[in-house]
């Protein structure tokens, strides 16, 4: 008798058949769930975002498209590529349930998890691609990525934080767009040694970052003025280019010493997804009271084994009741996935505001969710 995929049962295969079958059936049912659900977010997002997309002066399907495709990665690594794991298992598993080809395979005597293990092998491919997506395509593409989502949003720049360098500068950027290395409305304060007096202020009205053929990039304020100050912080007169003495310098250009770089600007906590590994860490290393740096350094690691444990959490539940139901399964997933990811994203909340260890915030929805997915799984023959 044929079953639901029109081919002989399964307890009649070879193990090794068995499992090409299921990751075939997998990557299919991954593939179709992957397009239904991206393309969902897309129609989400487009709508809240075709009043920005409508601004631009180039056609809308072109902005769309374009603002599309550079944030479909990080739809896919920051987000859904765990649920998308746990979407194609659990269709996958209802579908071998409605064949009616589990039993057979238990009476053949195949451990449930053996069946299984076909699943957690994907989820160790999928895992693969989300590193192999964040840390070779998304750095490699960050600066059309940050151009595309600048159509999608209200204003085409970022907001960044105070950066305090190594030479005691405070250098404050009202608006940055990170796509030309730009910014506007800048206040660089630089204190006295042991001291928190001002030692000059510096008020420009834009900032660039300039890379020269030789020599060492840096940047140029451009259209300001610099005032100096005393111990007692009285302003010192400064001499000016005619000869004059004035109690601040006006300036068209000027080249500012610091060793801020243009990742500083663009650190927070948004940004740094377009970052890979290598310059997250190395940035956590020049800035290590950033402690937004610090979960995210632990989330990359702690966030791919959301791949496994939401297949622990959710397939027992399809597995113990058999069940039949499509939309059951698609529901339990969207319910595991939403959840964890709720949970992680108030753990990260927690650990950048300082309300938790920053390595604790990244792995705790691992060691929660993981201990009662194992909990599950291993139930999962009673």
């Amino acid at each position: 008798m044929k079953n639901f995929w029109n081919r002989p049962p399964l307890k009649w295969l070879p193990l090794k058949t068995i499992d090409r079958y299921l990751i075939r059936q997998y990557l299919i049912s991954w593939s179709i769930v992957s397009f239904a659900i991206l393309s969902l977010f897309c129609v989400i997002d487009g709508v809240s975002r075709l009043d920005r997309f409508l601004r631009h002066d180039q056609p809308l399907p072109l902005v769309m498209f374009q603002y599309f495709s550079a944030m479909v990665p990080i739809y896919f690594t920051q987000y859904l590529g765990p649920i998308l794991t746990l979407f194609a298992a659990m269709f996958t598993a209802t579908q071998i349930n409605k064949g009616h080809e589990l039993i057979p395979l238990r009476a053949s005597g195949l451990p449930l998890p053996r069946i299984l293990a076909s699943f957690f092998l994907m989820a160790l491919v999928m895992a693969t691609m989300m590193i192999v997506v964040q840390e070779a395509v998304i750095p490699s593409l960050k600066d059309r990525i940050r151009l595309a989502d600048s159509y999608g949003r209200s204003k085409n720049n970022i907001k960044p934080d105070m950066v305090s360098d190594s030479l005691s500068n405070l250098i404050q950027v009202g608006s940055y767009l990170p796509h030309e290395k730009r910014g506007q409305q800048v206040r660089i304060t630089s204190t006295h040694p042991d001291s928190s007096t001002p030692k000059s202020i510096i008020v420009a009205r834009g900032l660039i970052w300039k890379v020269p053929p030789a020599g060492e990039p840096y940047w140029l304020l451009r259209e300001g003025k610099k005032e100096q100050f005393d111990q007692e912080g009285l302003k010192i007169p400064v001499p000016q280019p005619d000869g004059t003495v004035s109690l601040s310098l006006s300036f068209d250009e000027l080249k500012l010493e610091t060793d801020m770089r243009p990742v500083d600007l663009e650190s927070s906590d948004r940004e740094i997804e377009y970052l890979s590994f290598t310059e997250l860490r190395d940035q956590y290393k020049r800035r290590p009271h950033l402690a937004h740096l610090e979960v995210k350094i632990h989330r990359r690691f702690a966030f791919p084994l959301a791949n496994f444990i939401l297949l622990l959490l959710g397939l027992p539940f399809i597995m113990r009741t058999e069940s039949q139901s499509i939309v059951l399964g698609l529901s339990i997933s969207l319910a595991l996935g939403t959840g964890y990811l709720i949970f992680t994203e108030i753990c990260s909340h927690l650990g950048n505001k300082g309300g938790i260890n920053p390595m604790l915030s990244a792995w705790l929805p691992v060691l929660f969710f993981g201990a009662l997915g194992l909990t599950l799984f291993d139930g999962i023959e009673d």
